[in-house]
């Protein structure tokens, strides 16, 4: 809840002014397909309809870090829509985002964006924000942030507890031990992911906290510690002078903060959260936050129901009609439905496990695929062929490449298009086509000001998105990356 008066009392400019705050936003977010997928987690998506995950974290650090003191970090995958949703925001955080080479999990993520600041003095303090998580109460969560930094620059690991409201299996949890005044405790111990009978007694005895992923830390401290208790990494660190972090990050285990450092430290403080947290981790805490009807359902999107009570009834692709549910969770997307009772909603894992070890793209993309000059949606597809909705953002150009094993077929639909194949361009209007053929260099671009649209028939044995070899791109990417189109 929001605390009346508390900013009144905090200057947020002043209180922060000589810290750096570091967004993590690399997460696959795979509890929540068939909504979320690994090209498109969640913190990429508006659950809420208006802003992303990642956008409401930015717009609310925002308020209190300038924007050069400001760190995104992702991956490689998913760089430039992260930089195209914080651009929205403010044009100056889009060189601010840092992409790790393939995600290595949050400690190397930490520590890449800890690079940009380590040269400051040894008193400099760094907060760090989970992008995926649902924060109300700004008031609360500026207090909370202010004692945070006092702590750390005493030379405490501060992290930040949240009261759980139920007894939440798919969370990790902080036991308090000895206060410290002003909702500050030394931290007695973590549990992650208790069994069902252990949270329910956590919910009752009012000693242990959610664990929000939230902390704050000097730079020294931090270091200090990843030195003690991860050798390997504090190795690769030392080495940056000659090597760049990114070069080496293929070959780092993949460690999160917690387990790498957090939980080897012995000073590290809780501060009790007087704001309402939930990392929206599963379709059960997108029904606990949502707005509801008078039979308790939320629904989203094109939904029909008719007699269902305390349902979660969600719809991007196409009409959802639902019959006498109770207690059920529906979710439909263009290209998958997922059904399940709320009491099954933390085996959404083994269904993406499931679809991995049967080779399913459904748990990679969703049917449309964003990329930094646009995006494509997979329209039809079958045996040696494969139908394409291509969008081109204005000014924008696909990378020039070429495909061994399939050719194509180019139909404008609405723009003008300049169609490089072979070294020779060509200028197409609306409702004239090309061909591509196989082993040819070829290359779209839209030189208007409107988006360029365009249907593509590919045809051949391998129809693979792998399948490109890249000879000039805008982007800086090579051909071990997934094709344009």
């Amino acid at each position: 809840m929001t605390e009346p008066g508390a900013s009144s009392r905090i200057d947020p400019a002043a209180a922060f002014a000589e810290s750096h705050a570091v967004i993590l936003a690399g997460g696959s977010g795979s509890r929540l397909w068939p909504l979320s997928r690994s090209l498109f987690p969640k913190q990429l998506i508006a659950l809420d309809g208006r802003r992303t995950l990642l956008q409401q974290t930015v717009e609310r650090v925002l308020r209190l870090f300038a924007p050069e003191r400001i760190w995104v970090v992702t991956n490689e995958e998913h760089v430039f829509e992260v930089r195209s949703q914080v651009r929205e925001l403010d044009p100056r955080l889009e060189p601010q985002v840092l992409a790790e080479p393939l995600a290595r999990n949050t400690l190397p993520a930490i520590l890449l964006a800890l690079d940009r600041v380590a040269a400051e003095t040894d008193r400099v303090t760094v907060a760090v924000f989970p992008s995926d998580n649902v924060v109300r109460g700004h008031d609360a969560w500026v207090k909370a942030l202010a004692r945070a930094q006092e702590l750390a620059r005493e030379g405490r690991f501060v992290t930040f507890g949240i009261k759980p409201v139920k007894a939440e299996t798919g969370y990790g949890y902080i036991a308090r031990g000895q206060s410290l005044e002003r909702d500050a405790f030394l931290v007695r111990e973590f549990v992650e992911k208790p069994p069902l009978h252990l949270a329910e007694v956590f919910l009752r005895d009012g000693e242990h906290y959610w664990n929000s992923g939230m902390f704050f830390f000097r730079v020294k401290d931090f270091l200090k510690a990843v030195a003690q208790f991860q050798p390997d990494l504090w190795a690769w660190w030392l080495g940056r002078a000659e090597t760049p972090l990114t070069s080496g990050y293929r070959n780092l285990p993949s460690l999160s903060v917690d387990y790498g450092v957090v939980e080897g430290i012995k000073n590290i403080v809780v501060v009790e959260a007087g704001f309402q947290w939930d990392d929206l981790g599963s379709w059960e805490a997108i029904y606990r936050l949502g707005d509801k009807d008078a039979s308790g359902n939320v629904l989203q999107g094109d939904v029909l129901q008719m007699d269902c009570r305390g349902c979660l009834l969600v719809s991007t692709g196409g009409k959802l009609a639902a019959v006498g549910l109770t207690d059920t969770m529906i979710v439909q997307t263009r290209d998958a439905t997922l059904a399940m009772p709320f009491r099954e909603a933390q085996r959404v894992k083994e269904v993406v496990g499931r679809l991995k070890e049967e080779g399913s793209t459904l748990v990679e993309s969703h049917p449309t695929v964003r990329r930094p000059w646009g995006s494509y949606c997979v329209l039809e597809e079958g045996p040696r062929f494969k139908i394409k909705r291509i969008e081109v953002l204005p000014g924008a150009r696909l990378s020039l490449q070429m495909h061994h094993h399939r050719s194509e077929h180019w139909v404008i639909v609405e723009g003008t298009a300049v169609v490089e194949v072979g070294g020779k361009e060509t200028l197409l209007v609306e409702n004239q086509s090309i061909d591509i053929p196989k082993t040819t260099s070829h290359r779209l671009s839209n030189p208007g000001k409107v988006p360029l649209e365009i249907i593509e028939i590919q045809s051949g044995p391998y129809l693979g998105e792998d399948d490109i070899v890249r000879f000039q791109d805008e982007y800086g990417r090579d051909a071990s990356l997934e094709a344009d189109s």
